[in-house]
């Protein structure tokens, strides 16, 4: 189930190249930038190592934890496997590029961060919107409401309109981080990944009230 694929094995290779070519390159006593602010601009920094270890160390816990939901409870975890196979592809993706841009700009090479993200995170939720209708019922992995996990038909309907939607929000999110002034990407993020999912938690409640009165 959490196995990983050989686009995943490419990604985490990667990853643990990304981080040793900064260990080597990011002069000693550099401090690396780790969180942006809603300007878009870095407001805190760390020094080289544990800066280029938190995208490394995100990315293993991440798999770990799914390697360990996979032993507990693959039964469950197996109806929201499209989903979750997506999603730790896309999130190692994501951490991928974090560190690449932190190895970057240790070098000196100014790359916009927020603006990478927007397109990482843009481009797996078009992917993501993709597999949704694919998943049935879990409590691991899409929209769990208590309208879509008790209500079978519910749920492929929910994940059907959300999966279309959270496309159009993902690509628009993504074309805009390639326009937009970083400042303004914060609110680009909430419309686009936000408003999907709430899109389609709104459209599983009015289904389940239609349905309830016959």
């Amino acid at each position: 189930m959490t196995k990983p694929t050989p686009l995943d094995l490419v990604l985490l290779a990667a990853l643990f190249a990304a981080f040793a070519a900064g260990l080597v390159l990011v002069p000693e006593g550099a401090s690396l930038p780790v969180h942006w602010g809603p300007s878009g601009a870095a407001d805190a920094f760390l020094p080289k190592l544990p800066a280029l270890a938190m995208p490394l160390v995100l990315a293993m816990l991440l798999w770990g934890i799914f390697a360990v939901i996979g032993r507990v409870a693959p039964d469950r975890l197996e109806a929201g496997r499209h989903i979750v196979t997506v999603a730790l592809t896309g999130l190692t993706a994501i951490a991928l590029a974090i560190e690449v841009v932190s190895v970057l700009t240790g070098l000196g090479i100014a790359v916009g961060m927020v603006q990478v993200l927007a397109i990482a995170v843009g481009l797996m939720f078009v992917v993501l919107g993709n597999v949704m209708p694919k998943s049935q019922p879990n409590g691991y992995a899409g929209l769990r409401l208590p309208t879509t996990l008790n209500d079978a038909a519910n749920w492929r309907a929910t994940h059907r309109v959300t999966g279309m939607l959270s496309m159009a929000g993902g690509a628009v999110l993504a074309v805009a981080a390639l326009l937009v002034p970083a400042s303004q990407l914060v609110w680009w993020f909430i419309a686009c990944i936000v408003l999907p999912l709430a899109a389609g938690a709104a459209y599983s409640i009015a289904r389940a009230r239609r349905a309830a009165r016959g």
